[in-house]
């Protein structure tokens, strides 16, 4: 990783070297995180639903421009544990911030003050420069945002939040532009044309996630895991994908299922069509629903998962 803090260079013009570090996004959970990070990278990396404490990996992703390469790292959202799972994602959340330059911390604004306890813990133990964004302003009227950005600013000890919406763009190229001038100056750490370094099982077990996450209700969704147990892409035929989705109780198996297997088949459709647009081929699709018990409170199991 590179230093912490940032050096007194000016943007890089052609001969120069450009503006390079790491930033981490962190807040609560539905602060739009991967939503922001996926619009900085101009692609769907991170997945996106409705329910909170989707994110549960960190993700990296890559911005290359003329005269900067950011990193981003998505994070989980900051969240008190119950699980040994909850236990891992806020060790990332953690590592994360100590390795990146800068961390990006967003606020929702409609619920600015959201698990405020658990945002003023993570200021208080925050290693390097935090730079405070207001996301989600398309939700708010143009006239309250003085007021939120005063009221977040007073709450937190913090510098003004940058006010901006990743769903519809607003406010992206200033923030971007104000992070390139926090990072320090340095060689490139990836090659132009790369946006991530995960390997493409990853991003396919997350989108059949995603798509279950859709379909299951309650707390089943977060009971989930997927496995890609076989990712083989076969010239002249379809790309051949069998995943497990992994419960944790037998009862769970069952509503997976569906009622003469609908439900399976229907996020089977929908994950393919997912999968069809991450690998931009045809895609034939197999899906298993097994049972792992408790193991979200198993270290063994999170450490197969690739959790630990």
């Amino acid at each position: 990783m590179r230093s912490k803090q940032p050096t007194s260079c000016p943007l890089a013009s052609a001969s120069e070297q450009p503006r390079v570090g790491y930033v981490a996004l962190a807040g609560r959970p539905n602060a739009g995180k991967s939503t922001l990070f996926n619009a900085f990278l101009g692609q769907r990396l991170s997945i996106v639903t409705a329910k909170p404490q989707t994110t549960r990996s960190r993700i990296l992703g890559i911005l290359t421009r003329p005269q900067s390469q950011i990193i981003f790292l998505d994070t989980p959202g900051l969240l008190e544990a119950s699980y040994k799972l909850h236990e891992t994602m806020a060790h990332q959340i953690d590592q994360a911030a100590r390795q990146a330059d800068l961390v990006l911390l967003l606020f929702d604004a409609a619920r600015p003050k959201d698990r405020s306890a658990l945002v003023k813990h993570f200021l208080e133990h925050a290693r390097v420069p935090v730079l405070a964004v207001l996301n989600k302003i398309d939700l708010v009227q143009p006239t309250q945002l003085d007021g939120l950005q005063k009221s977040i600013a007073d709450e937190f000890g913090i510098a003004s939040p940058i006010p901006v919406s990743a769903l519809r763009g607003d406010g992206l190229g200033k923030l971007l532009s104000h992070l390139e001038a926090q990072l320090p100056c340095g060689p490139k750490l990836y090659p132009d044309d790369m946006v991530a370094e995960q390997p493409e099982r990853f991003f396919a077990a997350e989108r059949i996630r995603e798509v279950a996450f859709e379909h299951l209700e309650d707390e089943l969704p977060y009971a989930i895991n997927i496995h890609i147990e076989e990712f083989r892409q076969r010239p002249g035929h379809k790309t051949y994908i069998r995943a497990i989705i992994y419960v944790g109780r037998e009862s769970q198996k069952g509503i997976v299922i569906g009622k003469k297997g609908m439900r399976l088949r229907s996020i089977g459709r929908k994950a393919r069509a997912a999968l069809e647009e991450l690998l931009d081929e045809p895609v034939y699709v197999e899906l298993w629903v097994k049972v792992r018990p408790d193991w979200r409170d198993k270290e063994r199991d999170l450490r197969e998962f690739g959790y630990l």
